[in-house]
Parts: C-alpha cells; sequence; structure tokens
C-alpha cells in the first residue's frame, strides 16, 4: 500500500473508531488480490503496535501449586497447562479448549461464545476486523470448533457460521504469521461449510470504509475483499501446501520470534490434527514437528539459545514466555507462567506427542557441541557447553535477511529465571529513550560475526552519517562477580554461576556496573547493565568457560583465574581498517577471524558459507534442502523424506553409532 492508502486507512479507522483492541497492526502492501504479497514465507514486515511482552507478575507465584515434580514429564506439563491456564481466562477459544478436555462442557461454550464475540461484525471489541490480527481469534476458533464440534449445540454451531462464512478476515497480508493464520483458517472453514458458502456479512459494504475503500480497488463485482485468501488460491490450500515445503527445508517463518514465532508453527498443528485431506495432514504432521526437530539442538532448559528474526524485547531470561513455551511443553526445563502460557495449550489438546530422538536431543547436555543450521536465509551457529550457549548468525552465505527488529546474538545462560541472562553485542538499530518502535535495540547490517570454541568475534563498519554508530553490549545483572578493566584494556570480566565470561573491544570503553540503561525497550532488571564501544570501526570479542575449569573458593578467585588465564593466552587485534577486520585467538589456541564483507576463518580455514547444512548436531543431519533429514541419538534413527513425505525409524548399524 503507497503513502497516500496508509495515511486514508489511518483517516478511516479513526473516524469508524476509537476503540481498538490488537496485538500487532500490519496492513497489505498493496491493493491487488497477489501483487506485494511476498512469497518469501520468512518475510515480515514493521509495526508500529504496542510491544507484546512477558507478563508482569511473577511466574513464581502463579505456579505455586504445582508440584515440580509434575512438570518433569510432557502428561504432567500437559495436565499443568490444562488446569492453570483455564483459571487465568481472557484468551476464550483457549480457555474452552482447556475446558473441553477436561470434561467441563458447559463451561467451555461459554468461552466459545465469548471467543466468537469479537469476530461480530460491528462489534464494539474488535474493530480490526479486516486485518491480519483477526487470526489471532479465528484460528484457534476453527481449531476448536473442528476438535470439539461433538460438544456444541446448535445455536452455537450456527453462530460459527455465520461469523465465519461472513468473515472479511481471509485476505493475505504481508507478516508470516497472519499469512499462514489466514491461509489455514479459510482451508478449514471451507472444509467445514464448502468452497460456495463464503459471502461477507452485509454490514461490512454498509459500514466499514475500509472494506468498502478495497473492494472497489479490487473491481471484482460481486467479491468483497477479505473473503478469500487471494487470487487464484481462494481457500489458501495453494498456500498452505508452498508453506508446509518452505518449513521443511528452511524452518518457520520469524523463527524463535518471542511474540510470533508460535503462531508460525501452531497452525501446522491445526492442519495435521483437523484436515480430512490425509496427505495435506501428513505433511503438516512432519513440518510441524520438522519445527521441533530445528529446535532442540539450541534448547537449554528454558533458553531458545539462537537468532531470533522479528522478536522483542531484548532482556531474555531463563523462564520460557510466548513462543518458548511450545518447546518446553515437550522438551521440559524451567517453566513458564502456566497460567498466561496460551502457545503451549494448543499442544496440550492435541493427540501428538514429540518422538523421544527429539527430545533427547533437546535435553542431552552432557558435552560440549556445535549446532549449525540455515534458517531463513540466515547461516546460524552455536556452542554449546552444559550449563550455557554462544549463538551467532551470518548473511554471508548470500543475500541480506530481514534484521531490524531481532535479537542480539551473544551468550544465554542458566541462571534464577527472575534475573536476565542473555548477554548481548549488536549494532543497534534503536537506541533513544523513549523512542524504541521496534520494542528492542535490535540488529543492523553493519556488524558481522563469527563463532568458534568457547569464543565469538563481532566487527563492525558503520557508515558515516549512521544513527547510533558504535558497539552497544548488554550486560545483565546477577553476577557473582565481576572485574571491571573497561577503561584500560577494554575488557571485562563476569561470572554469573554457570558461566564466566570475558568481553573485549578493540578500543578502551566505559563500563559502569550500575549504570542501568539509557533506552531501555522494556522495564530493565535489577542490575542489568550496558557499555558501548564508540567507534564506528572496532571490534568485540566473546570468551566463555565453565566455573568447574578454574581453582578458586570463591567466585572472586575463579573469575581472577579466569582473568590471568585469558590475558596470558587469548588476544584480539584488528587485521585490516578498510574494510574492517579482525581476529581472535581465545585460550585454547583456536583463533576465528572476521572480514567485514569478506571471508571468515576458523583456525586458519575459510569457511565455505555456501556448503553450510540445513542442519548439523551431533543428532540431527540435513545436508541440503533436497534432504532428508536424519535424526539421530547413536542406537536409534528417525529419517524424515520430503520427497515422499514419510518418516522411517530404524536401529543404527553397530558400525555406524557414535
Amino acid at each position: 500500500m503507497n503513502i497516500f492508502l496508509r495515511v486514508c486507512h489511518v483517516i478511516i479507522l479513526a473516524l469508524a473508531s476509537t476503540n481498538f483492541v490488537f496485538a500487532e497492526e500490519t496492513t497489505p502492501k498493496n491493493s491487488q488480490d497477489d501483487a506485494g504479497t511476498n512469497s518469501d514465507y520468512s518475510s515480515v514486515a514493521q509495526s508500529n503496535a504496542p510491544a507484546v511482552v512477558p507478563p508482569a507478575e511473577s511466574p513464581a507465584a502463579t505456579n505455586q501449586t504445582i508440584d515440580p515434580a509434575q512438570l518433569s514429564t510432557f502428561e504432567g506439563r500437559r495436565e499443568a497447562i490444562l488446569k492453570s491456564f483455564v483459571a487465568a481466562g481472557g484468551e476464550h477459544f483457549q480457555d474452552a479448549e482447556c475446558l473441553f478436555a477436561l470434561g467441563k462442557n458447559q463451561e467451555a461454550l461459554v468461552e466459545v461464545n465469548k471467543g466468537l464475540d469479537p469476530l461480530v461484525p460491528g462489534n464494539k471489541i474488535n474493530k480490526w476486523m479486516h486485518g491480519g490480527n483477526t487470526g489471532f481469534i479465528s484460528w484457534p476458533g476453527i481449531d476448536c470448533y473442528i476438535r470439539f464440534e461433538k460438544f456444541l449445540d446448535p445455536a452455537t454451531k450456527e453462530r460459527y457460521r455465520k461469523i465465519y462464512t461472513g468473515g472479511v478476515f481471509y485476505q493475505r497480508l504481508s507478516t508470516a504469521n497472519h499469512v499462514i493464520m489466514a491461509a489455514m483458517t479459510r482451508y478449514l472453514a471451507t472444509q467445514v461449510w464448502g468452497p460456495d458458502a463464503f459471502k461477507a456479512d452485509p454490514w461490512f459494504m454498509a459500514n466499514d470504509p475500509y472494506i468498502q475503500m478495497m473492494t472497489k480497488k479490487r473491481n471484482k463485482p460481486g467479491v468483497v475483499w477479505g473473503t478469500s485468501f487471494s487470487g487464484g488460491d481462494e481457500t489458501g490450500e495453494k498456500y498452505l501446501n508452498s508453506v508446509i515445503d518452505f518449513t521443511v527445508r528452511n524452518g518457520p517463518g520469524e523463527f524463535a520470534s518471542r511474540p510470533y514465532g508460535a503462531q508460525n508453527i501452531l497452525p501446522l498443528l491445526t492442519i495435521a490434527d483437523c484436515a480430512k485431506d490425509p496427505l495435506l495432514a501428513r505433511k503438516a504432521r512432519m513440518a510441524y514437528e520438522m519445527c521441533f526437530v530445528q529446535l532442540a539442538p539450541a534448547w537449554l532448559r528454558g533458553h531458545l539459545a539462537t537468532f531470533a528474526p522479528r522478536s522483542y524485547p531484548d532482556t531474555e531470561c531463563q523462564r520460557p514466555w510466548g513462543m518458548t513455551t511450545l518447546p518446553w511443553i515437550y522438551f521440559g526445563g524451567v517453566a513458564p507462567g502456566l497460567a498466561h502460557a496460551k502457545q503451549a495449550a494448543e499442544p496440550a489438546v492435541s493427540s501428538y506427542r514429540a518422538p523421544e530422538l527429539v527430545v533427547n536431543a533437546a535435553n542431552d547436555r552432557t558435552t560440549p557441541y556445535f549446532y549449525k543450521a540455515l534458517i531463513n536465509g540466515w547461516a546460524l551457529n552455536h556452542y554449546i557447553n552444559k550449563s550455557y550457549a554462544l549463538f551467532s548468525r551470518s548473511a554471508k552465505i548470500g543475500g541480506r535477511p530481514w534484521q531490524g527488529q531481532s535479537y542480539p546474538c551473544g551468550v544465554m545462560y542458566e541462571q534464577d529465571p527472575e534475573k536476565g541472562s542473555h548477554l548481548w553485542v549488536t549494532a543497534p538499530s534503536e537506541d533513544l529513550p523513549g523512542q524504541m518502535g521496534n520494542h528492542t535495540h535490535g540488529v543492523r547490517s553493519f556488524e558481522q560475526e563469527i563463532l568458534g570454541r568457547d569464543a565469538m568475534l563481532f566487527v563492525f563498519q558503520i557508515p558515516q552519517g549512521t544513527d547510533f554508530p558504535y558497539a552497544l553490549c548488554y550486560v545483565p545483572g546477577g553476577h557473582l562477580a565481576f572485574i571491571n578493566d573497561s577503561k584500560t584494556s577494554g575488557k571485562i570480566f563476569l561470572h554469573y554461576g554457570s558461566v564466566l565470561i570475558a568481553v573485549t573491544a578493540s578500543k578502551p570503553f566505559d563500563w559502569n556496573p550500575s549504570g542501568g540503561i539509557y533506552a531501555p525497550a522494556s522495564k530493565p532488571r535489577a542490575g542489568d547493565s550496558e557499555f558501548r564501544v564508540k567507534s564506528p570501526s572496532c571490534a568485540v570479542a566473546i570468551e566463555t568457560a565453565l566455573p568447574s575449569e578454574f581453582a578458586g573458593a570463591t567466585p572472586a578467585e575463579q573469575l581472577s583465574k579466569f582473568r590471568e588465564t585469558l590475558l596470558s593466552k587469548s588476544s584480539l587485534k584488528i587485521t585490516s581498517e578498510k574494510p574492517v577486520g579482525a581476529e581472535y585467538r581465545n585460550r585454547m589456541g583456536d583463533s576465528i577471524e572476521c572480514v567485514f564483507d569478506g571471508s571468515d576463518k576458523v583456525n586458519g580455514a575459510v569457511v565455505d558459507y555456501k556448503s553450510w547444512p540445513i542442519s548439523e548436531s551431533p543428532w540431527t543431519s540435513m545436508k541440503t534442502t533436497a534432504g532428508p533429514m536424519v535424526l539421530t541419538d547413536g542406537k536409534k534413527s528417525r529419517t524424515y523424506d520430503f520427497v515422499n513425505w514419510t518418516i522411517s525409524d530404524q536401529s543404527v548399524p553397530v558400525s555406524n553409532k557414535k
């Protein structure tokens, strides 16, 4: 949509109503049926909506009636979600599904009808009826209808029919989660009520200026904008097949995004459980499971330690929220606030169970390992060592994947879940108090990075005249000890109990451990701080270690030994100025090198990003997008064939065992 139409849209909506209820605002890119919609399923659009943030109240308080032992199994976590989630209320269709699953059918019917209320034309709850945000309501609504239709009374079923066949919330828009929710909802609504049932409720053409405008611009007599998915794919079936194929080969859209990642994954479960077409259902189930195969090696007992495009805010702790409650219900770990874990509610009412091989890949952290993945155009790398994880991204495989509103890379580690445990480094896209439009400091293409064993290197080449011409490092509070050499040698050393972290810059900087956060993207936790390396051309390195590697009776003594070792064995040097290049050598003698828009090297060998694997870890192997994906624990293996759409399980021959 051009600027003029965007302005008109805002004016029209303002005149129509001042009562907006939405989670994420987005508008069509232009008025054509297919033109302007993006066929790249990982693509997204910026949002001016209010930030989606973790629950404000302490999850420890909301979980206090749950026996921790209950949460050690999937069935225990499932039961806890069903009971705790409905007790909080507010998410009506998800509440209803949990109530149906608990056998409380009359209470569930009340919630179903409350869920339908915001979809009624002209209602005073949701005036964004034609926007993608209605998908956050209409998708769980159709899921609830199909799963629990036998419990619905005739009046409720008729309400469903009238609302869903008369709705204008099916149009393919821009952000990845909106698109898959719209396609899935329209496809399943067609399955229920037939392809010829969809006629816009007369209220929209009589009272909604935006629908009037878009319908006139589309200029298809008898067709109201929003009643179908897109031209040539009215039911969304073509898109569903293509996004399933994309997901198994490239990862789900908005990968690991805390606010939106689950909405790219859970519609696959709905299709798998609810579609009558057996092939589409089987493909969707494989794609759904593949999402967890891709996430499992980056799981750290509540942390999802990987780059997250389209994610905010940027002060992560180990307690899951948003998207991370979804892997939590299958993998376990630190519990989320159960009363608000709506992303876990859908798996709780499904018959799907994650295979033990996938669960093992998420929880076996006995030895350090690397995990490489090619997701949404990013070459991702991770180094996980028992209680912490370093993670990086690179666009050097080709192109410039979307950045901006994303989590910066760095270190996540096990920590008291009430404290932050994500230390990151970035070239910020936002850093002004009260003007954090992305709801995160974000990332920009002026910083590139490479990861090695227990070490990570960032290089910065920021153009002249750019806002925020510096490297920014976020330092969570909660450290048991620290050493601040920032002003003299450009180094700080931190002991967080589960990990020792050294941050080294190519120039001295000023870190004030009690200085707080200049431009918080969300409420900062006590003790959080930051520093800036005030140079448009510089390098920053991170080195990590297990505390047990260094002797000492106290955290301060261990940290002192860590510092002594790194001062004698580790080094950071700038190797070129234009383009900026740097090399970091860690305490084990490993070297990592990064040249901005040039070659990266590990121990002298050039990194071949063109042959970067789709997935490579001790448990996963997928060399190219053609597949197959092989998952193993050394004794058993599971092969995903994306040509014939089959899964086969085998015993691993003795000669091939790890």
